[in-house]
């Protein structure tokens, strides 16, 4: 088995502490996050305020936590939102074929087409910044990814022998895709 390298475990260990700090911040911040102190405005780090104060007199500590949390609901919501659809609209490619696999390839490109970051600052000036809009912008960019690697992982399934075994007998499409295809499919997403 290959050994997990230097980077790996240096990731390993930047993504937990961010889990640990979004976690610690649901039950307790040092400091009210939101608390406008002017007179503390720009204070050096100190045993009060481990990073100091920003312009407003608000600990930077206690920002950092709350901040870490909300990235980690927008990426959780937003991998999540576009998993699901991604893999959605590939387990329907792969089991329909024929027109509506190419239609759902043919927007899977024009995803791939658009750029991201363009796509998220048209969201926003149409609908303005919001939490909503941060993880609808970040699913768009995660769905045609997951809709192809499902659809072709789906299609190599589709062929083996113990699906066509299951057609032959009279199993519906939606049968063999939930029964057969979706648990084939399953750790493919997990990675």
């Amino acid at each position: 088995m290959k050994r997990l390298g230097v980077s790996f475990w240096l990731g390993a260990l930047l993504v937990g502490t961010i889990l640990l700090v979004a976690a610690l911040a649901v039950v307790w911040t040092p400091h009210d996050p939101t608390a406008i102190h002017i007179a503390n405005r720009h204070a050096p780090p100190s045993a009060a305020h481990w990073l100091g104060t920003d312009a407003l007199g608000r600990d930077i500590a206690s920002l950092l936590m709350v901040g870490a949390q909300t990235s980690m609901q927008v990426a959780f919501l937003s991998v999540g939102l576009g998993g699901l659809l991604g893999t959605a609209l590939g387990l329907l490619a792969s089991a329909r074929g024929g027109w509506t696999e190419e239609a759902v390839m043919r927007l899977a490109d024009v995803g791939f087409a658009f750029p991201a970051l363009l796509f998220a600052i048209m969201l926003a000036a149409a609908f303005g910044p919001s939490f909503a809009n941060a993880v609808l912008a970040i699913a768009f960019i995660v769905v045609p990814t997951v809709a192809r690697v499902v659809r072709a992982t789906a299609n190599q399934i589709w062929a083996r022998d113990y699906v066509r075994a299951a057609q032959a007998v009279g199993h519906s499409r939606l049968a063999i895709t939930r029964k057969h295809v979706l648990p084939n499919v399953a750790p493919i997403l997990t990675v």
